[in-house]
């Protein structure tokens, strides 16, 4: 009786370890029909913003899911959209191709184990970030069980960052490995893909944009988007003290941008918000004769995108 207890406990022992391990198995990232809502932290406070796949693409020949950055209104309609770049999945591993002349790089592996080091690149900083894995669990989140990669904080007053299969990272999909301070990074809010949903802060009402029927559809007659770099321009150049005018080369911008203009010398003479494919010297200001530098910064990260520099003439 004694050996017929242990083999049905050693029994259910295995089936309990061994249906576990494959349940948090093959939750495959999403190619479509997904969207996060994220906070972006700013010295000004947090800024929510929504990001999704909908559609495909072909970049530099590759086939790639649709990665846009959401704009939407006080009901959550979606007004407009920008592409931000591809997403494609290989096994286990998650890639991320920038909009623009940034090559592709590795967005996730979920083949980590603890104990891993793995290095990742971020865009937003340019530059390889090396992540210790402190542990990996099976946790029951947005209807299945699916495999959650913790890291070690950098400090211990850090926000743990963990990755969850199918999801991403609680930095957010495309801020993962970045660590959050006071007035930089991003936190994860909440998720969907098609029925599954998932809120990291379940105490708060997370809602996100009802995508259109078209998100949901892959490999749909993909449209090829060219890699030309994001180029600004002044025209003309040289110009009147008040006729110039700024160009950019791409309908829709990678990420939310400022069209900053600098004197010679360096010294900063406007910032303008949203900045726009084409815009017209902010009025009020008037250039006079002499040498200028306009950049397109990142809102976001301050990195320059793009620069030109033009000449002012005589009126």
């Amino acid at each position: 009786m004694k050996n017929i207890k242990r083999t049905i406990f050693s029994s259910i022992v295995f089936l309990f370890v061994w249906t576990g391990d494959t349940l948090a198995q093959n939750v495959p990232f999403p190619e479509s029909n997904a969207v996060w809502k994220v906070s972006q932290t700013t010295i000004a406070g947090p800024i929510p913003f929504f990001v999704a796949l909908c559609g495909d693409t072909v970049l530099g020949g590759n086939h790639y899911s649709q990665f846009v950055g959401l704009q939407v209104d006080s009901q959550l309609n979606i007004t407009d959209s920008g592409f931000a770049g591809g997403l494609r999945n290989d096994g286990n591993a998650v890639y991320f191709k920038p909009f623009g002349s940034e090559p592709e790089y590795l967005l996730y592996d979920f083949n980590l184990q603890a104990g891993n080091v793995i290095s990742l690149y971020s865009s937003a900083l340019g530059e390889y970030i090396d992540r210790h894995v402190d542990s990996v669990k099976t946790q029951d989140l947005a209807g299945q069980p699916r495999k959650v990669i913790y890291f070690a904080p950098s400090e211990n007053w850090m926000p743990a960052e963990r990755w969850i299969e199918g999801i991403g990272s609680s930095y957010g999909p495309l801020g993962r490995g970045v660590e959050p301070f006071p007035d930089f990074g991003d936190q994860l809010l909440c998720f969907q893909h098609g029925t599954a949903y998932h809120n990291e802060y379940p105490i708060e009402d997370c809602r996100l944009p009802e995508l259109p029927a078209e998100c949901a559809l892959t490999n749909a007659a993909p449209e090829s988007i060219a890699l030309e770099p994001l180029k600004i321009t002044a025209q003309p150049n040289p110009s009147g003290p008040v006729s110039v005018r700024f160009v950019i080369n791409q309908q829709q911008l990678p990420e939310q941008c400022n069209l900053k203009i600098y004197a010679a010398n360096g010294k900063l003479l406007t910032s303008v918000a949203y900045a726009q494919p084409e815009m017209a010297l902010p009025s009020g200001l008037v250039l006079h004769q002499g040498f200028y530098i306009a950049t397109l910064e990142s809102e976001g990260t301050e990195r320059v995108l793009a620069h030109c520099t033009f000449v002012v003439g005589e009126p």
